[in-house]
């Protein structure tokens, strides 16, 4: 019985000793328990198909030009999709950085090229001179040409191409005009690719 007492009073001195010390802590774990009670767990994510690098406008979209990022819902735009096949074979209605998210506005509508080859997408390609883009019609079936850097001749780099639109609220004098043709995804990247180095030019073939 004496070695109880003992104990307990050896126990007591200890409370007595350190009681700073064990109220800091319990108020310390109190603290944290409420934190971890009040706290929001990990923010929500949504899935959205965003850029996987730049784009060129009238890039036909391939595997590699796009991926799945997640974000917070706030910041999803509308006509944005989480679905990479829904908008393979699609082509830019414009220029896209790396990690813009793909909306239905960046994306040229596939009734453009209703009733041409299987396959077939629409490619917006900035042509030099506005004049000659001014005499275009819907249907016409055009050359394109990119100059050499040398400027001392132009190469073709698609034939007989199927207008199919002309959104002439873009086209600016200085900058020449705008013009949609129905055109195969080799074809679009090979625009893509010329129209980057430098001007394109058309001829005519009614």
């Amino acid at each position: 019985m004496s070695d109880l007492r003992a104990v307990s009073s050896q126990v007591r001195r200890l409370l007595t000793r350190y009681r700073r010390l064990l109220g800091a802590l319990l108020a310390a774990v109190a603290v944290l328990t409420i934190v971890q009670t009040v706290a929001p767990g990990s923010p929500a994510r949504q899935p959205v198909v965003v850029a996987a690098r730049d784009l060129a406008s009238g890039t036909a979209l391939v595997d590699s030009d796009v991926t799945v990022a997640q974000i917070p819902p706030a910041l999803v735009p509308a006509g944005s999709t989480a679905s990479v096949d829904r908008i393979l074979g699609r082509s830019l209605a414009g220029p896209m950085r790396a990690g813009e998210v793909v909306t239905d506005r960046r994306l040229l509508g596939r009734p453009l090229i209703a009733g041409y080859p299987r396959g077939a997408v629409a490619a917006p390609v900035r042509i030099a001179d506005s004049g000659v883009v001014s005499l275009l019609r819907v249907g016409d079936r055009i050359d394109v040409y990119a100059a050499r850097s040398d400027a001392s001749t132009a190469d073709l780099v698609v034939a007989h191409a199927p207008v199919v639109a002309l959104p002439r609220v873009d086209n600016d004098a200085q900058q020449g005009g705008l013009v949609v043709l129905a055109v195969t995804p080799y074809q679009a990247a090979t625009l893509a690719g010329a129209s980057a180095v430098g001007p394109l030019s058309v001829t005519l073939l009614r």
